[in-house]
């Protein structure tokens, strides 16, 4: 079963043992081309549901990326400095941007589930 939740934005959400790992959709992965370069988040941060946590960039566009719930960066995915195109294999696996702790679990509810975003992104 996908535990996973998304923003209308593309980023998803999943817990994972004390912490949210959160990454990006694979459409909107795909959408982006090859990626580039990918700004991560300091660990320590502490950012608000909707605040911009990040940058990434690719052949055909470069976007800022949203924190789906509010929490501290307890962790980056340090092989994306190395190997950025991770986003592009692996969006919902190895691809992962950050993992977030001190989350209230309360506010993952509010978020789409995986048939909801499908539904979601086909209809815009």
């Amino acid at each position: 079963m996908d535990k996973r939740r998304y923003t209308k934005n593309g980023e998803w959400v999943a817990p994972e043992g004390d912490h949210w790992r959160v990454g990006l959709a694979a459409s909107v992965a795909a959408d982006l081309g090859d990626v580039t370069f990918v700004e991560l988040p300091l660990v320590g941060r502490v950012v608000a549901a909707g605040e911009a946590a990040g940058a990434i960039e690719a052949v055909k566009a470069a976007m800022d990326y949203y924190c789906p719930l509010e929490g501290t960066v307890v962790a980056v995915n340090d092989r994306l400095t190395a190997s950025p195109q991770l986003i592009n294999t692996s969006p919902e696996g190895d691809g992962w941007l950050f993992a977030l702790g001190d989350v209230d679990p309360r506010s993952w509810e509010g978020l789409m589930d995986a048939a909801s975003w499908q539904a979601w992104e086909a209809g815009r």
